[in-house]
C-alpha cells in the first residue's frame, strides 16, 4: 500500500512539474468553469422568480438572457409603476419584432417590489459573473500565447470550440510527457472503463475516477462532436446507444477524441474524421456475406448491382 501511494504521489508531481508552463492557464480554466456553473445557477433563479410573479416571458423568447430578454429584465426593474405597450416595443430585437403585443401580455403578472429587489442582485451578480469570465478568457488566451498552430490542429476535430481547446491544453500541457502512452491519459482523466476482476470474473466496469475537469470538458465536446452531420462520432454514438446506452456511449465517444487529440499534441499530426461511412465499408465483405445467408434462409438470392 505505501508503495502504491508513493508512486502515486510522484505521478502528479512529475506530471505538474512537466505542465509548469500552463499551470496559470489550467487555474485560469477551473475559475471560469467554476463561474460559469454559478452564472448557470443564478439563472435558474431568475426563472424561478419570474415563475413566482407570474411573469411568462420565457414563453414568447426562447433564450431569457438574449438582447430582448434582458432588455425586457432592464425594463422590469425601473421604479415605473405601469409598462406600457411602446415601453415593450422598444425593448424588442430581431425576430421578435412583430410581438410585441404576445410580450406585453407576457409581464403582466403580480411583479412586487420584493420581486424587483431580487431581481436587481440577480442581474447584478450575473452581469459581475459575466464580467469575470471574460477576463479569465483573456488571461488564458495570454497564457496559451506561442501554441497557436496547435490549437488550429486540435479544433479541426469535431466538437472543439476555441474555449475548449484552450481547456484542454491547459489540463494536459503542449508535450505531454508524463504520459508515454494514449491509454496512460484516458486512464488519469477517467475515460477508461476500471479493471476489476478477481478469480476470472468480471465486475464493475466503473472507472475509479469520479471527477475530473479534463472529463467534464471531454464529455461535452462528445456531445458537441454527436451533432455534427457525417461524422465518424455521430455514426459511433448511435451505433453504441442502440446496445450500450445513451451515458456508456457519449463517454466511449468522449475517450476516442481524447485518444486523437493526444497523437495531435504528441505527433504533431492533423486530426482526421474517417466520416460516417467508414464502420459500413471496413467489413464490407463479411456483411454481403451474412446478408447473402440471410437471402438464402428466406428464399430470395441476393444480386449485385453493377452501375
Amino acid at each position: 500500500m505505501a508503495c502504491g501511494v508513493i508512486a502515486s504521489w510522484s505521478f502528479e508531481e512529475q506530471f505538474y512539474s512537466a505542465s509548469a508552463g500552463t499551470s496559470v492557464a489550467r487555474s485560469d480554466a477551473v475559475a471560469q468553469e467554476v463561474c460559469s456553473q454559478t452564472v448557470g445557477d443564478y439563472r435558474k433563479r431568475t426563472h424561478k422568480l419570474f415563475e413566482s410573479a407570474n411573469i411568462k416571458i420565457d414563453s414568447v423568447v426562447s433564450d431569457l438572457f438574449g438582447v430582448t430578454g434582458r432588455n425586457l429584465m432592464d425594463l422590469l426593474v425601473t421604479d415605473r409603476k405601469a409598462l406600457t405597450l411602446s415601453d415593450v416595443a422598444g425593448c424588442v430585437r430581431g425576430q421578435l419584432r412583430g410581438k410585441e403585443a404576445e410580450l406585453f401580455r407576457s409581464i403582466q403578472g403580480f411583479f412586487t417590489d420584493h420581486h424587483r429587489f431580487i431581481l436587481k442582485m440577480l442581474l447584478s451578480t450575473i452581469a459581475t459573473l459575466e464580467a469575470q469570465i471574460e477576463a479569465l478568457d483573456h488571461e488564458i488566451g495570454c497564457a496559451m500565447k506561442g501554441n497557436e498552430p496547435l490549437l488550429e490542429r486540435m479544433k479541426k476535430a469535431p466538437g472543439i470550440s476555441d474555449v475548449s481547446a484552450f481547456d484542454i491544453l491547459a489540463e494536459i500541457g503542449p508535450n505531454l510527457d508524463s504520459f508515454p502512452t494514449d491509454s496512460s491519459l484516458a486512464s488519469w482523466s477517467g475515460l477508461c472503463p476500471g479493471n476489476n476482476e478477481s478469480a476470472g470474473k468480471r465486475k464493475s466496469g466503473r472507472s475509479p475516477v469520479k471527477k475530473h475537469h479534463l472529463k467534464t470538458i471531454m464529455i461535452e465536446v462528445a456531445w458537441a462532436a454527436i451533432k455534427k452531420k457525417g461524422s465518424y462520432f455521430k455514426d459511433k454514438y448511435y451505433r453504441l446507444k442502440a446496445r450500450r446506452g445513451p451515458k456508456k456511449a457519449i463517454v466511449a465517444i468522449a475517450h476516442r477524441i481524447l485518444l486523437g487529440i493526444y497523437h495531435v499534441i504528441k505527433d504533431g499530426v492533423d486530426f482526421r474524421d474517417l466520416g460516417e461511412d467508414y464502420l459500413t465499408l471496413k467489413n464490407k465483405s463479411q456483411k454481403i456475406f451474412h446478408l447473402r445467408r440471410q437471402a438464402l434462409s428466406l428464399g430470395f438470392d441476393l444480386v449485385s448491382q453493377t452501375m
